[in-house]
C-alpha cells in the first residue's frame, strides 16, 4: 500500500506531499490541474523511464519520494537486493537531473534504476500507461490464472517431477558428449590420476618432509649448539648442576636448623634432577646428529616433486588427495558410460511420463479455470457499459516441458462486437484498459498479490447510470485493496473514502498545482457540485450533490475509512529521505 508520496519541480508541481489511506481515494480537479502528473511522479517510483522535460522550468533537478507499506514480499526483497530493512515502511527516493544524470535511493541506500524495478514490480497497478500494468504483461498471465484457480498445490507437484527430471538430465550430461571426447576426457583422466599415483603422497607427508628438510640443512649447527649447551649444563665448572647442587648442599644443612626450608630442597633437588636428566638428553641428541647430503638431497627433490603436483592441481597436498578420489570416481564411470547412460535413458524416460502426467494435470486444471476466469471478467465488464466486448484466457498447451508446465497462457481482449479477440497489450485504449483492469481486478481480488491500484479516469465513456456501476464496482474492489482513482465523474466521486482535490493556481507569475484534502461535508459537496455544474455551482447541483453522498453512503454501510489519520502522516517519513 502507498502510504505517502511527495513532489518536487515536475511539471507544474512546484512542491506537494499527499498522505495516503486504505481503501478508495479519488483525485479530482479541472482539466490540465495536473492530476495525471502525480500518477506519472508514481511512475517514476516503480521504474518508470524518465524524460529531462518533466523537471519544473528554470529548476535542475526534480525528486519524487514515496513511502509503502512493507509486505512480506517487499520484504523479502529487500533481503534478496541486499537492501537496507528499516522496519515497517519502504522509502523510495527518485532524483531526476536536467543533465540526464538521476539518482535512486531505497531506504537511504544508492541503487540503480534496474533494482529498483525489481524491488517495486507488482506492488502498483497503473492503468492508462502499459508500461507499469502488469496485468497487462503476458508473462504473468500464466501466473495470475494459477493463483485464481488455486493451482499452488498442482503447479507444486509438477515442479517436484520437473526437478526430478533436470537431476537425470544434469547426470547424463556429465557423462560427456559423443564418444570421441569421452574417450579424449579419460584418457586426460588417466594423465592426471597416473601422475598423481606414481608420486603416491601421504596426508601431511610435505610438512614432515619440510621439518626433515631443516633439521637435516642445520646438522652442523645443531650439534655445535647442542653441545654447548650440553657443557653449560653438566661440563666444566661451573656448569648449571654443579651450581644448583651446591645450592641444594647448603640449604640441606639450612634445614636441620629451620625446617620451614625443605620446600626449597626439595624444589632444588628436582631441578637438580631436571638438569641431569637434560644433560644426558643433550648428549645423546649431539651423538645420534650426523649430516646425511644425500638423505637432504632425496627430501629436496621429494618436497619439490610435491610443491609441483599441489601447484598443478591449485590445491594443498590434502586437496590433491581429494582430487584423487574424484578422479578415480569419473574414470570409473566414463569407463563404464554405455551401461550407466542406458540406466540412465530408462530412468529419463519414466521421470518424463510422470512429468508428462503431472503437466497435462495442470493444464486441465488450467483451462477449467480459465473458463470461469473469462466469464467473470466478461460479467464484470458488462456492468461498465461493455457486455459486448469479448475476454478469454487461451491457454495453449505445448510438447515442450517447461519450469511451469507446458501451457502459454495469454489474455485476448476485444472492445468491439465484429472484432477478432487479440492479444491484450495491443487492443485496449487508455479508457478500455482502465475498465477492463477494474473488471479483471475485481475477478483477481481474493488472489492478486499487489497492494494499491492506480485507475487513470477509468470512467472514460461512461455516464449516468453506468458511472453509479463504475463507482460502486471500484468501492467493491477498494474493500480488498487500496485504491487511487482519477475520476471526471461525480457518481464515481461519491464513493471514495478519501477526497483529493487537484487545483492550477498562479503563484508570483508561475503556474503551480496543489493538492487539496477535502474534508467530508460541505468541501466534498461542494466539489461534487462543480463537478455537476461547470465553473458556477447551483443551489440544485449542491442538492444533487448531497444526494448522491447519501445514496453512496446507503450503497455501502461499512465505515468510511479516512484519508490520512493523525499522528500517521509520511510528512516525517519522507522528510527522512532527502
Amino acid at each position: 500500500m502507498l502510504l505517502g508520496l511527495r513532489i518536487s519541480n515536475v511539471a507544474v508541481i512546484e512542491e506537494v506531499e499527499v498522505a495516503f489511506g486504505a481503501g478508495l481515494t479519488v483525485l479530482t480537479g479541472e482539466t490540465g490541474a495536473g492530476k495525471s502528473i502525480l500518477v506519472d511522479a508514481l511512475g517514476l517510483l516503480l521504474g518508470g523511464r524518465a524524460d529531462a522535460d518533466v523537471i519544473r522550468a528554470g529548476c535542475e533537478d526534480a525528486a519524487v519520494e514515496g513511502v509503502f507499506a512493507r509486505t512480506p514480499v517487499l520484504a523479502a526483497r529487500l533481503e534478496d537486493l541486499g537492501l537496507p530493512d528499516l522496519g515497517e515502511e519502504v522509502l523510495v527516493r527518485r532524483v531526476l537531473g536536467r543533465t540526464g544524470r538521476g539518482k535512486v535511493y531505497v531506504n537511504g541506500a544508492l541503487v540503480t534504476l534496474g533494482v529498483l524495478g525489481k524491488l517495486t514490480r507488482g506492488a502498483v497497478d497503473i492503468a492508462g500507461q502499459h508500461e507499469h500494468v502488469s496485468l497487462f504483461d503476458s508473462g504473468l498471465h500464466r501466473v495470475l490464472l494459477d493463483k485464481y484457480g488455486g493451482l499452488e498445490e498442482t503447479l507444486a507437484a509438477y515442479g517436484r517431477e520437473w526437478a526430478n527430471l533436470r537431476e537425470v538430465d544434469a547426470r547424463m550430461d556429465a557423462l560427456g558428449g559423443d564418444d570421441a571426447k569421452v574417450r579424449e576426457r579419460a584418457e586426460f583422466l588417466r594423465f592426471q590420476l597416473d601422475e598423481i599415483t606414481r608420486l603416491d603422497p601421504e596426508s601431511g607427508e610435505d610438512v614432515k618432509l619440510d621439518a626433515e628438510r631443516r633439521r637435516l640443512g642445520s646438522a652442523q649447527k645443531l650439534k655445535r649448539q647442542g653441545a654447548e649447551a650440553e657443557l653449560l649444563v653438566s661440563g666444566e665448572a661451573p656448569s648449571a648442576v654443579e651450581i644448583v647442587g651446591r645450592a641444594l648442599g647448603l640449604v640441606h644443612e639450612g634445614v636441620k636448623c629451620d625446617a620451614t626450608l625443605a620446600p626449597v630442597a626439595q624444589s632444588l633437588s628436582t631441578a637438580l634432577s631436571e638438569l641431569e636428566e637434560a644433560s644426558r638428553r643433550l648428549n645423546r641428541y649431539v651423538e645420534g646428529l650426523e649430516s646425511d647430503p644425500g638423505r637432504l638431497g632425496e627430501v629436496e627433490e621429494r618436497l619439490d616433486a610435491l610443491k609441483r603436483l599441489c601447484r598443478k592441481h591449485g590445491a594443498t597436498l590434502d586437496g590433491v588427495l581429494k582430487k584423487r578420489g574424484e578422479l578415480e570416481t569419473e574414470l570409473g564411470t566414463l569407463e563404464n558410460r554405455r551401461e550407466i547412460l542406458e540406466e540412465l535413458n530408462q530412468e529419463r524416460k519414466r521421470v518424463e511420463e510422470r512429468a508428462r502426467k503431472a503437466a497435462l494435470t495442470l493444464s486441465r486444471a488450467r483451462k477449467a479455470s480459465a473458463g470461469a476466469f473469462s466469464q467473470q471478467v466478461r460479467d464484470g465488464l458488462g456492468g461498465l457499459a461493455m457486455g459486448k466486448a469479448a475476454f478469454e484466457v487461451r491457454v495453449t498447451a505445448g510438447e515442450s516441458l517447461r519450469p511451469d508446465g507446458m501451457d502459454e497462457v495469454e489474455f485476448f481482449f476485444s472492445a468491439n462486437p465484429g472484432e477478432p479477440a487479440r492479444p491484450l497489450a495491443k487492443v485496449a485504449s487508455g479508457g478500455e484498459a482502465s475498465r477492463l483492469l477494474l473488471a479483471l481486478k475485481r475477478a483477481l481480488a481474493d488472489s492478486d498479490a499487489c497492494g494499491c491500484y492506480i485507475l487513470d479516469e477509468a470512467d472514460a465513456g461512461v455516464s449516468g447510470a453506468i458511472a453509479d456501476v463504475v463507482g460502486r464496482m471500484i468501492r467493491e474492489v477498494s474493500s480488498h485493496r487500496q485504491v487511487l482513482c482519477i475520476t471526471h465523474l461525480p457518481q464515481v466521486a461519491a464513493y471514495a473514502d478519501a477526497h483529493l482535490l487537484i487545483k492550477k493556481s498562479v503563484k508570483g507569475e508561475r503556474t503551480v498545482s496543489q493538492v487539496l484534502p477535502l474534508s467530508a461535508g460541505a468541501e466534498r459537496t461542494q466539489e461534487l457540485a462543480r463537478m455537476m455544474s461547470g465553473v458556477e455551482v447551483t443551489r440544485e447541483a449542491l442538492g444533487a450533490a448531497e444526494a448522491l453522498v447519501r445514496s453512496a453512503h446507503r450503497a455501502t454501510p461499512r465505515a468510511r475509512r479516512e484519508s490520512g489519520p493523525e499522528g500517521n502522516s509520511p510528512r516525517g517519513r519522507l522528510r527522512r529521505t532527502a
